[in-house]
Order: C-alpha cells, then sequence, then structure tokens
C-alpha cells in the first residue's frame, strides 16, 4: 500500500499523521490511475483512492482533467462543477448528485478526504457521463481511465463584427447539410439548433463572448445540440450558412444602411428551394392506428392518400418525393423525422385520420410543432405520441417529456412562421376540395413527437374522423381520398411558389 501526502511528514508528528489517516481512510487507501486521451497522443496520471476494488477519484482533478469550471465549499463540503449551461452538485457522503433539477442516486456514498471530494468513479460516469463532452472508457482492474472527445464535432465559436451586423461562427470537424441547421431569434435571444451536432459545451461556455453576445449557454440533447446566444442590440434579419468546417449564422442589426444581409461566400438561398418532400403515412404494421366502427384501419387511410399525393406530386410538380413507408411496415416516430433529415426534405407532411370517444365529432384539422394550449389539440398530440408504447425501447423519448426541452425546441424552430404559413394553405384547400368543416378554429399547435426534429417546414394533418360512420363511408371511398390528396397537393404547390418567388426563383 502507499499513501500520499502534500508534504513528507517525519518523526512522531510524521507516525501521528499517518495513524490518522490510516483511521480516516477506514480501509481505503490512496493509489494513481493513469488517464490516456485517445487519438490525442497524451496522457497522464491522478491520485485516486480505492476501496473494495472500487475505485473513487476527485471530484476536482476529474474536473481539472477535462477542463470543467469548479468550485469546492469546505464549510458544507459541497463541490459544484459547471458543465455547458449545466451544474453538477455534489456532496460529501451523500449519494445523490444533482444535475440543474434533476437528481440521480449513486449506489455507492461520495467522501472527502483533506478537503477533495472523491466520489465512485465508474458510478458517476454511469449515472452523468452524458453529461460531458466525451466517452469514457475505466477499468477499476487496472486502473486506466480512456477519454475519448474524437466524436465532438462542434468544437468552438467565433464572432465577428461587420458594419451591418455581425457574423458569429461555430467551427465544426463535420460538414453538416443547411437542412441539419436551424436557427431564430426570440425575445434577444439567437438559437441555434444542429442536427446530429455533438458540442464541446465545457469550451464554448468558456468562449470570450464580444461584440454583440453577451453570453452563451450551450445545450447538448441525445440528437441535436443547442446553442443559445443572449444578444446586446436589436436584430433585424438572420440568415444560416454552411461552409466548410464551420455553420455561419449571420446577424444584420439596424445601424447598417445596407438592405442586404451579413454575408460569406454562400448566400443560403437553396434553404427555400422546395425541390424535396417527404410525405409521412401515419401508423403502419403492427400499429393499425385508429379504427372505425366497421374496423376501417387508420394505417391504410393514410399510406392511401400519401401515394395519391406523391402522383400527383411526380405527375405535376418538378420535385423529389419520397415516402417513409410505401407499404404496411412499422416505424419508429423518431426513424420518421430523422429520414427526412437525412434525405435533405425541404417540406414534411405526416398524414392521419382522427379518432373521438364522442362519436358525432366530425371534420379536419392541422397541426403544427409547438407547446399544446388546447386540450383537444393535447388530446390528439396524447393519441398519436402513444405510439411509442409499441416501440422497443422508449428511451429516445425521455428527453420529450422534458417541458424545458419541448420549449427550447420550440423556441429553436427557425420553420415555425412557415409551417403555419403551410397549414393555413391545407386548411383552406381542404375546406374546399371536401366540403368538410374544419374541427375547430385556426391551427393548432401540440407535441407531437413525429414532428420534433424536423429542420424544415413540417405540419401533421388529420383528415377526418374514422370515429364518425359519416366520415368512415367517406374515407373508404376513392374520390373522397383523392380531394384529400388534391387539396394537400394544391396546398404544396402554393407554398412552394410562395416561397421561390421570395428568392427570385420562378
Amino acid at each position: 500500500m502507499q499513501y500520499w501526502f502534500h508534504k513528507r511528514p517525519s518523526g512522531i508528528i510524521g507516525i501521528l499523521i499517518l495513524v490518522l489517516s490510516i483511521s480516516n481512510l477506514y480501509g481505503q487507501y490512496r493509489d494513481r490511475m493513469r488517464v490516456i486521451f485517445e487519438n490525442e497522443g497524451r496522457d497522464t496520471d491522478v491520485s485516486i483512492v480505492r476501496k473494495d476494488d472500487v475505485v473513487y477519484a476527485s471530484l476536482e482533478a476529474f474536473a481539472d482533467l477535462l477542463g470543467v469550471r469548479h468550485v469546492t465549499n469546505p464549510r458544507n463540503k459541497k463541490t459544484v462543477l459547471r458543465v455547458g449551461s449545466q451544474l453538477i452538485k455534489v456532496t460529501a457522503r451523500n449519494p445523490f448528485v444533482m444535475v440543474d433539477n434533476d437528481v440521480y442516486q449513486l449506489a455507492l456514498e461520495t467522501f472527502d478526504v483533506e478537503g477533495s471530494i472523491y466520489v465512485p468513479l465508474a458510478l458517476f460516469l454511469e449515472a452523468i457521463g452524458e453529461c460531458f463532452p466525451a466517452e469514457f472508457d475505466l477499468d477499476q482492474g487496472s486502473r486506466i481511465l480512456r477519454i475519448d472527445r474524437s466524436r465532438i464535432n462542434i468544437t468552438g465559436v467565433e464572432i465577428e463584427e461587420k458594419d451591418n451586423g455581425s457574423l458569429i461562427r461555430l467551427v465544426t470537424t463535420h460538414d453538416f447539410k443547411s437542412s441539419d441547421i436551424a436557427a431564430s431569434v426570440n425575445r434577444g435571444w439567437l438559437y441555434v439548433t444542429v442536427h446530429g451536432g455533438l458540442i464541446d459545451s465545457v469550451q464554448i461556455a468558456s468562449e470570450k463572448q464580444m461584440g454583440i453576445v453577451k453570453k452563451i449557454e450551450p445545450y447538448q440533447f441525445e440528437e441535436s445540440a443547442y446553442i443559445s446566444f443572449l444578444l446586446d442590440g436589436e436584430i433585424v434579419d438572420h440568415q444560416v450558412y454552411v461552409e466548410e468546417g464551420e455553420i455561419v449564422v449571420s446577424l444584420r442589426s439596424p445601424k447598417g444602411s445596407s438592405t442586404k444581409p451579413v454575408q460569406p461566400s454562400n448566400d443560403g438561398r437553396e434553404r427555400w428551394l422546395i425541390d424535396k418532400i417527404v410525405i409521412d403515412p401515419g401508423h403502419g404494421g403492427k400499429d393499425p392506428g385508429g379504427v372505425g366502427p366497421s374496423g376501417l384501419k387508420e394505417k391504410d387511410v393514410n399510406l392511401d392518400i400519401a401515394k395519391r399525393v406523391r402522383d400527383l406530386l411526380k405527375k405535376k410538380l418538378d420535385v423529389d418525393v419520397l415516402l417513409t413507408r410505401q407499404d404496411d411496415r412499422f416505424l419508429e416516430l423518431n426513424e420518421r423525422t430523422q429520414f427526412a433529415n437525412s434525405h435533405g426534405a425541404k417540406l414534411f407532411i405526416s398524414i392521419h385520420a382522427n379518432i373521438n370517444k364522442v362519436r358525432t365529432v366530425r371534420g379536419f384539422s392541422t397541426y403544427v410543432m409547438g407547446a399544446g394550449k388546447n386540450k383537444q389539440a393535447i388530446e390528439v398530440a396524447e393519441k398519436e405520441n402513444s405510439v411509442i408504447e409499441l416501440e422497443d425501447s422508449d428511451e429516445v423519448y425521455k428527453q420529450y417529456t422534458d417541458v424545458r426541452y419541448i420549449m427550447n425546441a420550440i423556441a429553436q424552430s427557425s420553420y415555425l412562421k412557415e409551417s403555419q404559413e403551410f397549414a393555413s394553405m391545407i386548411n383552406e384547400n381542404m375546406r374546399r376540395k371536401t366540403k368538410l368543416s374544419k374541427f375547430g378554429k385556426g391551427i393548432y399547435q401540440a407535441p407531437f413527437y413525429v414532428l420534433i426534429g424536423a429542420a424544415m417546414p413540417r405540419v401533421l394533418v388529420e383528415t377526418a374522423f374514422l370515429s364518425n360512420r359519416h366520415e368512415e363511408r367517406l374515407l373508404r371511398t376513392r374520390s373522397f381520398k383523392q380531394k384529400v390528396a388534391e387539396a394537400i397537393y394544391e396546398s404544396i404547390q402554393e407554398f412552394k411558389e410562395k416561397c421561390e418567388k421570395g428568392i427570385g426563383h420562378e
């Protein structure tokens, strides 16, 4: 066994200190752990404490390894780490770890030695390792910790001031597509969403703020990276450009006399060229969706209408059209938006048919991504979201139940306005073509899982009520389904013309 001290004691005092140290550690003893930074060509070693073959590491030393800011209060024996925008709070002799307002329980307690808090490292990493911008591989037997930060693809922020605004550059090691990025400005904040982004939250949170940027708050979620910028000044316009090795957000301020956006080399106009459309027939396979009084299944109606929309688009518009499913197969909700994002879609339409416990309820309705302020809209979202009960794992959706996550996803979507415009067009064309009344008023907002994460304007359409006997009969007929398809097609055509007129593409 080895014992490590800041200073080597001697004589009787040294013997007393040694005895006290052994007594305080109760069978624990000091050792060293090798730390290897994969793909970086460097390694180091840190002091640890071992007890019953469990490695305990100093929280402060672990934070220093990753460059994480931390502070320890010796009075209450508590250490707080700031990882990006998250606060991690650990207390000595307490198995509970707090990450912001979330509580995680470790199977073993922490303890303090000489003013430092020690955590059972394997359990600590298992519980909250995802909070850190790295992957960890700990071998407790050989006392080796491997840290891999190679998957990080957003590594820094650069801010450049111009005469008529500012450029915010996200430095990347991966070439993202325009469809991966969404940006919006709301109440003095710029929100940037990068689908597939893995952010070095420690580095970015510590970036020096300058010019228009007063504060940077990065968040990492399972599918996307989110970066919020608190702005000092009014913004009249913003644009997003994707270039090699960076994502550029241009912010135009009122002080510039030019009406042109602050531009790097690419003008980003292809973002509004509606040349690829994804149609999503809801449900499928083991998930029938709603079932009408006479047994008509929603999954079959949705697929039929989706194919009719596809055929109209291929025949009449110069666009690529893709269906998330072309036969009776089961797709998980997140797979549908991932399909749209991976294919660079410019528009996403999820087609459904409604049901209600009250059989007399009737009409069509349209929905966009939102928090859900209407009871009826929330009930429809809950019905559609319940599909996850049939999925093999609902792990990916756990964060979706977090109100903060939902509000952040909504705020950071730069396509809400366009989605509402498109939904309004569908409402008008559905009313005119099908002669059905609209269910409720206006356009509903609700937290549909199938709409979260889609980096494009996206709308969910409930074409009619299967639970209503009259409308179920309509949904059985080819003529009615064709009218619904024509209404959606004409709305797409109208939306495409409006978007492309704005970029001078006619």
